[in-house]
């Protein structure tokens, strides 16, 4: 597992709204410097690249037979989704409506947990975080999946952070690369 790098405010606190707008505006800033010369850069137009504003309050309702911790909550309290095409294979923070019908609830194997799957990469890794506690969240690379249990004997199967936190900051960081070098960054 990657080192934890500090939460951008230097604090370990709970997610809140200082900390979602100055994640909003860090990926803005690098989609700022990508987008415009992108064609050019790679050969073909970029997709559409959003930050959604605030799941409504029915859809964050609908989420509760589910058991998302308190963070994934307070996120989709200020973003509803997020949508990055063309950041590496693409990156993507589902809506409340897909995490919803997720087929995968829980990991079995080298890891073993009940999960709220609510993110993916363009080439099919899910993103899970452990329900109720937030801690850890899993990349879930291509694998078995019978009656929402997941299971892969790949070795990408891993802990990518220490919560959701972490996961943003490291997707910011992948973010930051791939505006500056063209290259993915890591996650």
């Amino acid at each position: 597992m990657p080192a934890r790098r500090p939460m951008m405010d230097g604090s370990d606190s709970p997610m809140d709204v200082a900390y979602i707008r100055r994640w909003r505006e860090d990926i803005t800033a690098c989609l700022d410097r990508l987008l415009p010369g992108f064609e050019v850069r790679f050969g073909y137009p970029p997709g559409r690249h959003t930050i959604g504003g605030p799941a409504g309050e029915e859809e964050l309702a609908s989420l509760a037979g589910m058991r998302p911790p308190d963070d994934l909550l307070a996120w989709y309290r200020q973003v509803r989704e997020v949508s990055l095409p063309d950041v590496g294979n693409g990156y993507f923070i589902h809506d409340p409506g897909l995490v919803l019908h997720r087929e995968v609830t829980s990991i079995r194997g080298r890891f073993t947990a009940d999960v709220v799957v609510f993110a993916s990469d363009g080439g099919g890794t899910l993103f899970a975080v452990e329900a109720v506690t937030g801690s850890p969240v899993y990349r879930l690379p291509a694998g078995e999946i019978v009656a929402g249990v997941y299971r892969s004997d790949d070795p990408r199967f891993d802990v990518v952070a220490e919560n959701l936190t972490g996961f943003l900051d490291r997707l910011r960081d992948a973010v930051e690369v791939f505006a500056a070098t063209g290259a993915p960054g890591d996650l």
